[in-house]
């Protein structure tokens, strides 16, 4: 597992050049250890789900949780001086992710202010072992700032996201995967998901921002949607803080 690569660096280390620290009360010593140990050796055979597996519930819901640490730090967030509209537990989970999948494109629907892409494209630039393309669709895309539209990787494009059909079919067919869609726009987001599914291919990732969270008979039907067209829930993002403590609740999905 990509992700804890870095963990089993350290411990092989440590045992290698450092044993008399690994005994109890040692620096690193036997419990901590342990403790690591478990996270290389977890099971993760469950961590692909089918949406009519799970539940709604959330151990935290992050926009209406403590004001202090959710809600108020997520609308106050900013990156590089922009508006950056993420919760703090998002903030930990997308730089896993990208490290983990290596994206080659990325897709932020809603481009707002432009401090996510740019946010998004810093992280895919010092993440991403080659370098890939982020693109950031909007229809108000003067309200981007200037110094989001300045980085290389990072694309801006006005679109009307109430119609997907009004995406470039061409742009999608030569952008590389692996692919990560994050749809944050909050407009007709199943059918853009029907259509921009089409163009995903097995291990790409599609994030629905926010709207999972009122579990509706919309969003219901929409995931029986999500699940038909061959998506899992990756329960490793979904619950990592706890179960759906996320801003994307049972929506971090990854094409099978």
């Amino acid at each position: 597992m990509k992700l804890a690569s870095g963990y089993k660096d350290f411990w092989d280390a440590a045992q290698k050049n450092y044993p008399d620290q690994m005994r109890p009360g040692g620096l690193l010593d036997q419990a901590m250890f342990d403790g690591i140990n478990n996270v290389l050796n977890a099971d993760h055979s469950d961590r692909f789900a089918k949406p009519s597996d799970r539940a709604w519930m959330s151990s935290i819901y992050p926009w209406s949780a403590d004001k202090r640490s959710t809600k108020v730090g997520a609308l106050a967030k900013t990156y590089r001086g922009l508006i950056l509209l993420k919760t703090p537990f998002d903030l930990a989970l997308y730089p896993r992710l990208i490290w983990e999948l290596q994206p080659r494109t990325i897709l932020e629907l809603g481009s707002y202010q432009g401090g996510s892409g740019l946010w998004l494209a810093d992280n895919m630039s010092v993440l991403c072992e080659n370098s890939g393309e982020v693109h950031s669709f909007d229809l108000y895309t003067k309200c981007v700032h200037e110094n989001a539209t300045k980085h290389p990787l990072l694309t801006f494009h006005q679109v009307d996201l109430s119609d997907a059909s009004n995406l470039d079919e061409n742009l999608l067919m030569r952008l590389p995967h692996p692919w990560l869609v994050i749809d944050d726009a909050h407009v007709q987001i199943f059918s853009m998901f029907s259509y921009l599914s089409n163009f995903l291919v097995s291990g790409d990732y599609y994030v629905i921002e926010d709207n999972p969270v009122f579990a509706n008979r919309e969003i219901i039907d929409g995931f029986q949607l999500i699940e038909q067209s061959g998506f899992l829930i990756d329960t490793y993002y979904t619950d990592a803080f706890g179960i759906n403590v996320t801003c994307a609740p049972n929506a971090w999905l990854r094409k099978s």
